[in-house]
């Protein structure tokens, strides 16, 4: 025990004034009247013990009065239980989660975990001297504002809102105690973010108690198709997760496009698991449209919803290279206007136009040289689609060196047999022929041919052959892809050239050459995006992320054709923004929340204690506590306790037990 004024010690000497008094007052003789002699021994008797033990009474009060008012001038208290010599008592942070998963109720309160955390937080206050520095932080971007008043503190506090949150970009002070009051999820909170703090900065972190981790939130959505057309039924895979640990049954899931319902229904949702649903729908017109999937769930609704856009997909351009007596493809592809055809002779290849195409054909050609073999490799690299139709001479060059160029186990047969064998009707659950083979009659007479190219180990068998062996296969080679087929597209050879099947085949290995160059959807989650654009030459416009009346100007990079750009860190709603150059829209692009903020599961005090570790005597972590139990801890480990109140309390009671023996004894 110490004391803050140890000079009133010296007052203590006064305890000799009741002493002295108690002293003088038993040598003074006291009268007694009396009326009868035969009384008075009985009566000296009486009076002389009850004033003994009466006096010796009153004397302990006054010196113990004495003793208490002495100690209430020197303001006792009982030291700290940390040593924070270091620790400037004057700057205070409060470090406050305001992430979407405080949307949670808290365990033992009917209130969100931001709204009790912000109650909390300003309870802290009276622990610190009006004179205090203190500084607000929020958890979206750690940017501290400071006050010098408490009252502007609680406003600021109460006008916190929820956000997203990014990397942390939180600066302490050099000395002082910050307050971190989150709910610590277990996605989110690494201890790292505590390394930032020296030995002289005092961290308390201050867990609040959700009342359970039970969340439902979509995981992911993409298409089947990545070709969208209109009136061209498609469709969306959803996968939703429930977090928590009880089963949900029977929650609504709607789709909207363009902010009319598409589809509805319900799912019931295993604990801890993913669960997927399949939507087939129509997009009306060939415009962008805005679409989005809801869940309805609560208490944490920031993620009920997942926004994407469907943007009609371009034409797509085909490059065929082929001989003469060939089946000539461009009246095949020419009967859509999605396609852009080109046909150019192994003799007269456009290379430039050609390596830029969605879809390469070799269509039978008698020799590949190095260049051209060379071309298709780095073609197929790049990420393009190559279709290889075999020639129907025996005598053909460069297929070998081609096919170990692209990493596909194939060879041209040297002598093949000229009969053919039939094919087997493919299922009618084979994804490259999904919706194309509804109306397909399984007992339509299949086509036939022979056999003039093998291989092994495919990515996918599409046509086989009765007896097992591959007509048609694709290979996936990188970011690009390879099909064979087997057969030349020659109707001596191959009567596909003139079966209802060829158009299905020929089209579908066109269509899956297409590559959405923008997703359907991105994270606000600092990652950068990459778009095409064209941009007019001279041009130094700078592109716009824009939301009705907000505008945000991300970092960005032009290049190769292709605009680099990160999401701003002030940006963290999510929704439909347009990319926008010199005040017109480029593309819409849709942005969902981080789904790490959709895991509820959080740290408890004792779990916190072992993630940090021994050794961290200037970190201190708080058990929960509904009133705020930091207060007495806090005190007793930094300011000590004081113990001149309970002095000046005991004084009063002696002083009025001192009264009490005079009057009624």
């Amino acid at each position: 025990m110490t004391f803050v004024h140890p000079f009133f010690l010296y007052a203590l000497a006064a305890i000799a004034i009741p002493i002295v008094l108690h002293l003088v007052q038993l040598r003074r003789a006291k009268r007694i009247a009396f009326s009868n002699v035969q009384f008075i021994k009985a009566s000296q008797d009486v009076t002389a013990s009850q004033r003994k033990l009466k006096d010796l009474l009153i004397l302990f009060c006054r010196i113990l009065f004495v003793i208490f008012l002495v100690l209430a001038f020197a303001q006792p208290f009982l030291p700290g239980t940390v040593n924070s010599a270091e620790t400037s008592q004057d700057n205070v942070t409060l470090l406050v989660d305001n992430s979407y998963s405080m949307q949670n109720q808290h365990a033992e309160s009917d209130m969100p975990l931001l709204a009790y955390t912000v109650d909390k937080a300003s309870g802290i206050l009276n622990l610190f001297p009006p004179a205090s520095v203190f500084s607000v932080a929020d958890y979206t971007s750690y940017k501290g504002n400071s006050y010098s008043s408490k009252t502007e503190v609680v406003s600021a506090l109460n006008n916190y809102t929820y956000s997203s949150s990014f990397s942390p970009e939180f600066k302490p002070s050099a000395s002082g105690h910050v307050f971190f009051l989150s709910d610590f999820q277990k996605n989110s909170f690494r201890p790292s973010f505590l390394q930032r703090f020296d030995s002289t900065s005092q961290v308390h972190l201050i867990p609040v108690e959700a009342d359970n981790s039970q969340n439902v939130y979509i995981d992911t959505l993409f298409l089947e198709d990545a070709f969208i057309r209109q009136g061209v039924e498609n469709r969306l895979h959803i996968k939703l997760y429930n977090a928590g640990d009880n089963e949900v049954q029977d929650i609504p899931v709607k789709l909207f496009i363009n902010h009319e319902q598409a589809a509805a229904f319900s799912l019931d949702l295993a604990p801890k698991q993913i669960t997927s649903h399949t939507i087939a729908f129509q997009v009306r017109n060939n415009d962008v449209s805005e679409a989005y999937v809801m869940v309805d769930d609560y208490p944490v609704e920031f993620d009920n919803t997942y926004h994407f856009v469907l943007n009609p997909s371009e034409s797509i351009s085909i490059a065929e290279v082929r001989e003469p007596e060939s089946l000539d493809l461009k009246s095949v592809f020419e009967k859509e206007k999605l396609f852009q055809f080109n046909s150019y002779t192994s003799q007269n290849i456009d290379y430039a136009r050609a390596s830029t195409a969605d879809l390469l054909v070799l269509n039978g050609i008698k020799s590949i040289n190095a260049g051209l073999a060379t071309t298709i490799n780095n073609y197929v690299q790049a990420g393009g689609t190559l279709l290889v139709v075999p020639p129907s001479i025996t005598e053909s060059q460069g297929y070998e060196t081609l096919f170990q160029q692209i990493g596909v186990s194939a060879r041209l047969a040297g002598n093949s047999s000229s009969s053919k064998t039939d094919l087997v009707a493919p299922a009618p659950d084979n994804p490259f022929f999904a919706g194309v083979l509804e109306d397909y009659d399984t007992k339509l007479k299949m086509p036939a041919a022979i056999r003039k190219l093998s291989w092994s180990r495919a990515s996918e068998d599409i046509l086989k052959y009765r007896g097992g062996t591959a007509f048609m296969s694709r290979f996936d080679r990188g970011r690009g892809r390879v099909f064979l087929m087997a057969a030349p597209l020659q109707e001596d050879q191959n009567t596909l050239v003139h079966h209802a099947l060829l158009l299905p085949v020929l089209y579908k290995t066109a269509i899956s050459s297409y590559k959405q160059e923008q997703q359907l959807a991105y994270r606000l989650s600092g990652e950068t995006i990459k778009l095409p654009v064209v941009q007019a030459k001279g041009s130094e416009g700078i592109y716009k992320l824009e939301k009705d009346s907000l505008a945000f100007i991300p970092e960005q990079q032009l290049r190769g054709g292709n605009l680099y750009f990160t999401i701003p860190p002030d940006l963290n709603e999510a929704g439909f923004y347009d990319l926008t150059l010199d005040g017109k829209s480029t593309a819409t692009i849709a942005l969902n929340y981080n789904k790490q903020e959709s895991e509820l599961e959080q740290y408890s005090p004792e779990e916190l204690r072992n993630l940090i570790g021994a050794g961290k005597n200037n970190i201190h972590v708080y058990d929960y506590g509904d009133a705020f139990s930091v207060k007495n801890e806090f005190e007793k480990r930094f300011f000590g306790v004081e113990l001149w109140k309970y002095c000046l309390i005991l004084c009063l009671v002696f002083l009025m037990a001192e009264t009490a023996l005079i009057r009624f004894l």
